[in-house]
């Protein structure tokens, strides 16, 4: 099944912001079907509003469905993850300054952060996962992501000087998250070739 991959936008933001429209084309040249989810009243964001928007891009996640979620998409990723399709698996989810916590500041978006992310399921559902964060981030300072990232048992990638990762912090670009994207679907490929080889062992 060819693979599919949906970057979800957070607050007060759209997909032609920030580095998500570059990433798009740096993956579709990679063969892989690219989304980025509009999110509905992205300044007033409500939380089934949006997760209702993922079920019509999405639908059910797969082993060959990526994710990535900038802010407060990541949460509202995970959110989507264990609500809707608790018993569904993925590819991989990388997760640019996310938080599962209140974040001082961002008391508008309390309402993402209500109910507690079960990290022991995506754990189990999702072999790939990533968390990176900015060690300047005035927004969601970098240890809510640090916090996130061991929640999730995912690899950490704190970067210097990127801010909140945004087009005004001079985020266009972004070569850490195409690269960890080829880096994952490689090592799925290569974990599914073992996989089938021993299957082929057993049944020979």
């Amino acid at each position: 099944m060819a693979s599919r991959l949906f970057i979800v936008h957070g607050y007060m933001a759209a997909p032609e912001h920030h580095w998500f429209d570059w990433l798009k084309q740096q993956m579709a040249q990679a063969g892989v079907a690219v989304t980025v989810c509009r999110l509905p009243a992205s300044h007033t964001p409500d939380p089934d509003a949006w997760l209702s928007a993922l079920e019509e891009d999405i639908g059910e996640p797969d082993e060959d469905t990526w994710l990535i979620g900038h802010s407060l998409g990541c949460i509202t990723l995970l959110n989507y993850l264990t609500q809707r399709h608790p018993q569904a698996p993925a590819g991989g989810i990388l997760l640019v300054a996310g938080f599962s916590e209140p974040v001082p500041g961002l008391e508008a978006l309390s309402a993402f952060t209500r109910t507690p992310v079960n990290g022991t399921s995506v754990i189990r559902r999702i072999k790939q996962r990533a968390v990176i964060a900015s060690l300047n981030d005035d927004i969601v300072p970098a240890e809510y992501s640090l916090r996130l990232s061991q929640q999730l048992a995912a690899r950490f990638y704190g970067l210097p000087e990127h801010g909140h990762f945004q087009g005004s912090d001079g985020v266009v670009t972004f070569p850490l998250v195409a690269e960890l994207l080829k880096q994952f679907r490689a090592e799925k490929v290569t974990a599914d070739e073992i996989s089938f080889c021993g299957e082929a062992e057993q049944s020979s």
